[in-house]
């Protein structure tokens, strides 16, 4: 089938790789502009380029994707359908027009549920026992066409960066076999969401990684796993005569320990356990601030971490 492409990040390109390797003539792949990355602040190219390029296949890059050239430009490709991982911009009705059959998007949530930007992370922070990905027919309404095809995986003890690895490789599987059905001929019909969904799984910002630690030693937990790699669940510790922002990169929930929330409670080869809301969290793994990421068994001696020492949250 020839397919039109548009994507962006890491997570889209499994599913690029997977439509090419199945056979499918990817006429062209639509990604973000480059844009200045690092310290340097040199233009870096999106994963999704990087991959097309690799693969060998011809890349567009507007600066708008709803602008009228590049929707005529899409319209000139002559394709029989678009494919949509993480473009990055919201569609509108004349781009959807643009090919035979018009888009499927690939979304890493269980639909209806978590539309909106970031449905990893949210999943995670909520406390998602299950979550998945959903293949859907595009519409202008975000994330609300009839859903195609899903897959659901358990959320276990991954950090959103794990979970998004696996929910990639796995939405990759389900638009290969949505496009071949597709391309069979087969009219899948799908299933109609509602207008009102659930939660909405807005974009993080750095804020959102500040540690409240008045919360519940589980809600603690879920939000170093679902803000893990990035923005990182921060807060401030406080012993030893100093104070340094850590980044937490592993934690769990304890048993409760009598203490004050950000109290540390034990200090020793084991972690660290600090007093919450309820309940107590033990820190397995951090990033003291221009330190490289280390065990806490080794921040304990590094810093000399000892109970009665206190981790704050950020400002």
């Amino acid at each position: 089938m020839k397919l039109l492409f548009l994507g962006t990040p890491d997570f889209a390109v499994p599913t690029l790789r997977a439509l090419h390797a199945a056979g499918h003539d990817v006429a062209l792949v639509v990604t973000r502009p480059d844009r200045p990355r690092g310290r340097s602040g040199a233009p870096g190219a999106p994963q999704v380029k990087v991959a097309a390029l690799g693969l060998g296949l011809p890349v567009y890059q507007p600066e708008r994707a709803n602008a009228p050239e590049t929707v005529e430009h899409l319209r000139a490709v002559g394709a029989q359908l678009g494919v949509v991982v993480a473009y990055g911009e919201l569609l509108g009705s004349e781009l959807l027009g643009t090919t035979e059959q018009g888009y499927l998007n690939l979304h890493a949530s269980l639909l209806p549920g978590y539309r909106g930007a970031a449905p990893i992370n949210w999943a995670i922070i909520r406390g998602e026992a299950e979550t998945g990905v959903s293949i859907i027919r595009m519409t202008p309404r975000l994330d609300a066409g009839p859903v195609l095809a899903e897959r659901r995986v358990a959320t276990g003890t991954m950090t959103a960066g794990q979970l998004s690895d696996r929910l990639a490789v796995l939405g990759a599987e389900a638009m290969v076999e949505v496009v071949g059905r597709l391309e069979a001929g087969e009219q899948i019909a799908g299933r109609s969401q509602p207008a009102r969904a659930g939660f909405f799984a807005r974009k993080l910002t750095k804020e959102d990684g500040r540690i409240d630690w008045s919360l519940p030693a589980d809600a603690i937990a879920n939000r170093v796993r679902g803000l893990t790699p990035w923005p990182g669940a921060h807060c401030d510790f406080t012993g030893g005569g100093r104070t340094v922002r850590v980044v937490i990169l592993q934690a769990e929930s304890a048993a409760a320990e009598e203490g004050e929330p950000g109290q540390v409670l034990r200090a020793d080869a084991d972690g660290i356990l600090v007093g919450a809301g309820e309940g107590a969290v033990l820190v397995r793994r951090l990033k003291p601030s221009g330190k490289r990421e280390m065990a806490a068994a080794d921040f304990v001696n590094g810093y000399r971490v000892s109970p009665g020492d206190r981790f704050y949250s950020t400002a």
